[in-house]
């Protein structure tokens, strides 16, 4: 037999093994390649703050009001870092790659639950289908290597959609439903509205020992993890889940909002257009015949459609059902449909589309460095020695942030100037002797770079020698270039304050 021959043979007896190894390529890739971060939550949250901790213990003493998250997550950073400073990897980027690979293994639970969940709801052609596109969709290897909690909570809600599934031969398997349900609820909160829809589907059905067993193991799961964790960081238990209602109720409209269909139009573009109207139609068609595991999914994406925060990651935790309900609701409708019978060329067409424009963007993002400048820029300082301080000139990119995680000195003062117009009003401070100048600027963004740096030059009579130049990832550079108007360069260039 041909190499080519055995694949094929390999693929028909060992499917889902087949479709494993391949969502671990692009997951290995993105665990090595997809460094940095995608936005705030994804670092100074898991990753800043287990950090801050570790350096110093009277930032947890000193705690103060219960926080609008859990803490377990987080947590789960903090010990993954003390063991690694135990083992003697105290640097950052180690330690990434170390997270990178972690959390990457953890996501292809979701790659082998969805298998299992398409093949029991319809049959093993649909299950390789579903199976392919969770393992190779452009969005996922780069999302599951971030440190998000919307991604966080996907293995146990696939694995309690398979357990919920699992029930109809053994009733007692809504207790793990449950319990996998509570799980995803301690991860991300709004998770809950999964296994609270079910349950109400289960009393609908006057199924109370199902829906007793289902609550049951929501509630132990999270009162055990989440209650738990409470009373030890706040006192008592629910505490941040409390706070977290609180703070949305009254701080709903401070972040990003849009309009109603804004998630509908972010997921068809997720699974890549015209063919991903047609997924869409497939999802649809599922309601009746799935209606256990359509509506769950449904009405958390109708929640967050009307809830007027609307970040596009909120939307990730149904992503896998999504595709699964869609291409198990296709097939169905295709094989029965007389019109897409007769345009099989059409319909091979609209896959074709969707995979070399699918192969193109996730080559890109398995590789692009999120971030890229803010981390590598103070990555590249944490090598010096006896730094008293950094400057950070964001200039159009505003005050940043800054990752100190990368610099690995903690306590090291970072000074964000807010505009170059202001810059003799920052430097009073620095020119009395109230605080000492640091021995690094880093200005972010080329434009006016040759100003920026005479103006601080003149302000604080220091020289500036540039060290070291970095250019943005792929995709930050890609974005500059098709519109610059509304995106800025950020390119980082450090000088040395002589």
């Amino acid at each position: 037999m041909t190499i080519l021959q055995r694949l094929k043979d390999f693929w028909q007896k060992h499917p889902l093994l087949s479709i494993l190894i391949i969502a671990a390529v692009p997951r290995i890739i993105a665990a090595l390649f997809a460094k940095g971060y995608g936005m705030h939550d994804d670092h100074f949250g898991p990753i800043e703050q287990p950090f801050m901790i570790l350096n110093d213990f009277n930032v947890w003493l000193h705690r103060g009001e219960p926080h609008a998250h859990s803490i377990v997550y987080p947590s789960i950073h903090y010990f993954l870092f003390k063991l690694l400073d135990f083992l003697g990897l105290n640097d950052p980027q180690g330690k990434m790659y170390v997270v990178r690979f972690f959390h990457a293994a953890y996501s292809m639970l979701t790659v082998y639950f969805g298998y299992k969940i398409t093949e029991k709801i319809s049959d093993e052609q649909a299950a390789k289908k579903a199976g392919l596109i969770l393992a190779l969709l452009w969005i996922f290897p780069f999302m599951s290597v971030r440190n998000l909690i919307e991604m966080a909570c996907i293995p146990p809600i696939m694995a309690g959609f398979w357990f919920l599934l699992k029930n109809e031969e053994q009733k007692n398997n809504l207790l793990f439903a449950g319990l996998l349900f509570g799980l995803a609820f301690v991860f991300r909160y709004q998770a809950m509205i999964i296994p609270g829809t079910i349950g109400i589907i289960l009393l609908f059905k006057k199924d109370f020992k199902g829906t007793i067993l289902l609550v049951s193991g929501f509630f132990l799961t999270a009162l055990f993890i989440q209650g738990t964790a409470d009373i030890l960081a706040w006192g008592y238990p629910f505490a941040s889940f409390i706070t977290y209602l609180s703070y949305n109720a009254s701080h709903s409209e401070d972040y990003t909002s849009g309009p109603m269909y804004n998630y509908l139009v972010l997921i068809i573009g997720i699974l890549i257009p015209p063919t991903g109207l047609l997924l869409i139609w497939g999802f649809i068609k599922t309601w009746k015949k799935q209606m256990i595991v359509f509506l769950p999914v449904l009405l958390f994406f109708l929640f967050h459609s009307y809830f007027p925060n609307k970040q596009e990651r909120f939307i990730l935790p149904i992503i896998p059902m999504v595709v699964i309900l869609s291409i198990v609701g296709l097939e169905g409708f295709i094989r029965n449909s007389p019109f897409w019978q007769k345009q099989k060329i059409l319909l091979k067409s609209f896959w074709v589309w969707f995979w070399v424009v699918n192969s193109i963007l996730l080559v890109i993002f398995s590789l692009t460095y999120s971030k890229k400048t803010r981390c590598e820029s103070l990555y590249y300082l944490s090598h010096k020695q006896d730094i008293s301080g950094i400057f950070l000139a964001g200039g159009k990119l505003g005050t940043i942030q800054p990752p100190l995680f990368y610099l690995n000195k903690y306590g090291t003062p970072v000074y964000p100037i807010k505009s170059t117009d202001t810059l003799s009003k920052f430097a009073e401070p620095f020119m009395i002797g109230k605080l000492t100048i640091p021995d690094f600027i880093i200005f972010f963004g080329n434009e006016d770079l040759g100003r920026r740096v005479m103006d601080f030059q003149k302000v604080f009579d220091k020289k500036l020698l540039l060290e070291k130049e970095i250019e943005p990832s792929i995709v930050d550079n890609l974005l500059y270039y098709l519109n610059p108007k509304f995106n800025v360069n950020q390119a980082a260039f450090i000088f040395k304050i002589e």
